[in-house]
């Protein structure tokens, strides 16, 4: 061997990581597990499951007895005025109208309350003015330019607005259905023309205020999935009550009528007493103004078609 070589040693055998060596190299990320399509039949059973047991928000179980006074009071309010005259009649559905625009943008949470509840508020008086001020056929040809007028002061106040607009959309849309709740309710102005639509008139609105009574007994575990058909019932059997008192309508008009306004007027507090802000005076009062509002159209239909 000449100077200077060296005889080669054994191979370095490959170091094994220590226990300081897997604390310092990252963990391996986990595969997420693929989730398996949810099956037709599974999907049937899930369903069907739902039926029985119907999950129902928790505000959906608390009885407001404020909306229900608010909804019987104001249809008691409204059966005299249907009954005396057409511009008395204006003048609550004008109040009602009020009513309703000083809770509804909280209701629905309006970025701009005050822009909302003037908009409503400008459609609640004009809307029954025009229409009681109507003295020919037909009754609610006027009532058009009422509404135009509030969706121009709606749509002026967003111009003017200086916050920055912010869920500009979520504001219009909310002033929008509270204007057409309010333009809804005019319906009413008709059905104090004559007497046979006044008497239908009359029978839809205490099927309205009988029907309401149930909403108290949203807090009973068994009864919450009968609301609606005692309700329907209720009201059918107001509404017989009524136009047996009165002379008119017969007894099958005067019972779908009422199964008809009690339903339409039910649901409608139903949808609104799941949202939080309905906790506040202002928003139960909004709620039983919008219940009393809205058959009136049932109504007037109920009339056109059986006249």
């Amino acid at each position: 061997m000449r100077a200077g070589d060296e005889e080669p040693g054994p191979a370095a055998e490959p170091a094994t990581p220590g226990p300081a060596d897997e604390a310092a190299s990252p963990p391996e990320p986990e595969r997420p597990e693929r989730s398996q399509p949810e099956t037709r039949a599974g999907r049937r059973a899930r369903l069907e499951a739902l039926r029985r047991n119907p999950v129902l928000p928790e505000m959906a179980t608390v009885p407001r007895p404020v909306v229900v006074l608010v909804t019987v009071v104001l249809a008691a309010l409204l059966v005299p005025a249907l009954r005396t005259d057409p511009v008395v009649l204006a003048g609550v559905l004008a109040w009602t109208g009020l009513v309703l625009a000083w809770g509804w943008p909280r209701l629905l949470g309006s970025s701009s309350r005050f822009g909302s509840a003037l908009a409503i508020g400008v459609a609640g008086v004009l809307a029954p003015a025009a229409g009681a001020a109507t003295t020919d056929e037909p009754w609610l040809r006027l009532v058009p330019v009422a509404l135009a007028v509030a969706l121009g002061v709606m749509f002026v106040h967003q111009i003017v607005r200086r916050d920055g607009r912010p869920r500009l959309t979520e504001s219009i849309g909310v002033t929008g259905f509270g204007i057409g709740l309010v333009a809804v309710g005019t319906t009413w102005l008709p059905l104090a023309r004559s007497a046979r639509p006044t008497d239908l008139a009359t029978a839809a609105l205490v099927a309205v205020a009988v029907g309401a009574l149930v909403d108290l007994a949203a807090g009973r575990r068994r009864l919450r999935a009968w609301l609606l058909p005692l309700t329907m019932v209720l009201g059918a059997a107001g509404a017989v009550v009524a136009a047996s008192v009165l002379g008119s309508p017969r007894p099958g008009t005067a019972a779908l009528v009422g199964v008809l306004a009690a339903a339409v007027s039910h649901a409608l507090r139903r949808m609104l007493v799941v949202l939080p802000p309905v906790t506040a005076i202002r928003c139960q009062l909004a709620v039983g103004a919008a219940a009393v509002l809205v058959p009136g159209v049932v109504a007037y239909g109920v009339s056109l078609v059986l006249g």
